[in-house]
């Protein structure tokens, strides 16, 4: 039986013909919709439906915090794609940042959005970093059903995703240009499946298996003091990289659709097509990886906000540059929630004892914010080895504690920072079997 598929990814595209070698960057999205309208209709319409219904749902009482634990699946083959852990913890401290509002870049967002502005209050830890060193070569096949699926088992030269019931699965791993006759036409930098099984959706309409679940990131922009670099094909210069690439495939993962509509190659972009979040203004087309605050596509519609609003290109579900992301709205935000309290509901699941963790639940700091001696509490299920690294937001490491050997149960560690100049940090808390990671502040 054919496996039905559904994702969203983005992709950077160019076109050759014989006027001009290039043209600009757009969301690949487009593309695959297209493929999905013409292959798999019945698809196309549950997930129209579930997402409605995950729209008006409201699953949630009050805004507790929601913690997702987060598997790292690092599936390299060139030495640079092997990625550093302060890469790997910049990036899980930007979800957090950017899931609770606390981007240094919220006070980039235009007055007319602030009102608009929500917290998820929703947190990732890193449960572990996986590596697997391949000699496969991981490439997108748009005309059939196979997206990436090798990086996502052990017996294909990738890795095998933990519980993807309750662990969000992450793989980093270089993907490949896509070619057509031999010539390169586009770069994918990330995609996400939706929640597989959803209420209304067909059995095994999300990931084509439970063990494919999860969000695949190309390398180069995953974390932002990553040393690679990805070149527009535009011809512009370096792509700038945030970390919002994860953040926005991320919220696919969750739920969310992008803020234009996703129209494209179905027919013209338009200003009736909506992502189905009341409070995201109307956008006739994606952002062409820019920051254009004079962007209004949709004029004359004052649907959500009782006046004529420009195009909310600080959304991180748009694709303007990723220096201009800061914000997720109130209606998005209701709808991650309802999503992660519903059909992901499996990822806020305390980690179970025979789990490979051996950190559990938590990495803990006090005080925090500090200037002094902070006290790192945590628990073991066996004895392990130990180590605690400090990093700054660049991935320098600022303080290393010698490795030592802990007993099973509760312990405190304390370190010392006071030498640490005011700002944020991230401790790194390290077994062979996992790392737990936690923001530090440092006042002054």
């Amino acid at each position: 039986m054919e496996k039905k598929l559904f994702l969203f990814f983005t992709l950077l595209s160019f076109g050759i013909n014989a006027q001009e070698s290039i043209k600009p960057v757009f969301c690949g999205n487009e593309i695959f919709s297209k493929i999905l309208h013409e292959k798999y209709p019945a698809l196309n319409d549950a997930f129209t439906a579930t997402f409605e219904e995950a729209r008006k749902t409201n699953r949630h009482l009050g805004n507790e915090p929601l913690e997702v634990n987060i598997v790292v699946h690092v599936v390299w083959n060139g030495i640079g794609e092997n990625l550093d852990d302060s890469i790997i913890n910049n990036q899980i401290l930007i979800l957090n940042n950017d899931y609770n509002r606390l981007n240094a870049d919220t006070a980039n967002l235009r007055s007319i959005f602030h009102d608009e502005a929500g917290n998820a209050n929703i947190h990732f830890n890193l449960a572990s970093v996986v590596r697997v060193q391949t000699n496969q070569l991981f490439s997108v096949d748009l005309f059939g059903t196979n997206l990436l699926a090798e990086a996502k088992h052990d017996v294909d030269g990738g890795s095998d995703a933990w519980n993807p019931d309750e662990y969000l699965n992450i793989w980093v791993c270089k993907i490949q240009p896509i070619t057509l006759f031999g010539i390169t036409i586009g770069q994918i930098l990330g995609f996400a499946f939706p929640p597989n099984n959803l209420q209304n959706w067909p059995a095994d309409s999300g990931a084509p298996t439970p063990g494919e679940d999860g969000v695949v990131i190309d390398y180069r922009v995953f974390g932002s003091n990553n040393p690679n670099i990805i070149d527009n094909p535009d011809g512009s210069g370096a792509i700038i990289v945030k970390g919002r690439t994860p953040v926005h495939e991320v919220g696919h993962y969750f739920g969310l659709r992008h803020i234009w509509g996703d129209g494209g190659l179905l027919g013209p972009n338009a200003c009736d097509q909506s992502d189905g979040v009341d409070d995201t203004p109307y956008a006739n087309a994606q952002s062409a990886f820019d920051c254009d605050t004079t962007k209004n596509t949709c004029t004359q519609i004052e649907t959500f906000y009782n006046k004529d609003v420009p195009d909310l290109i600080e959304n991180y579900m748009d694709y303007a540059s990723e220096s201009c992301m800061n914000m997720f709205t109130h209606g998005q935000v209701e709808l991650m929630r309802n999503t992660l309290q519903g059909p992901r509901s499996g990822l806020l699941m305390p980690i179970s004892g025979t789990s490979d963790l051996a950190i559990a639940p938590s990495l803990k700091l006090s005080p925090n914010p500090a200037h002094g001696q902070v006290t790192l509490e945590f628990d073991l299920n066996e004895s392990k080895e130990i180590s605690i690294r400090v990093l700054n937001l660049n991935g320098q490491l600022m303080l290393n504690k010698k490795v030592e050997k802990y007993s099973v149960g509760y312990h405190q560690i304390s370190i010392n920072s006071e030498k640490l100049n005011s700002g944020i940090y991230v401790v790194v808390l390290r077994t062979n079997r996992g790392v737990q990671t936690q923001k530090l502040v440092i006042g002054e």
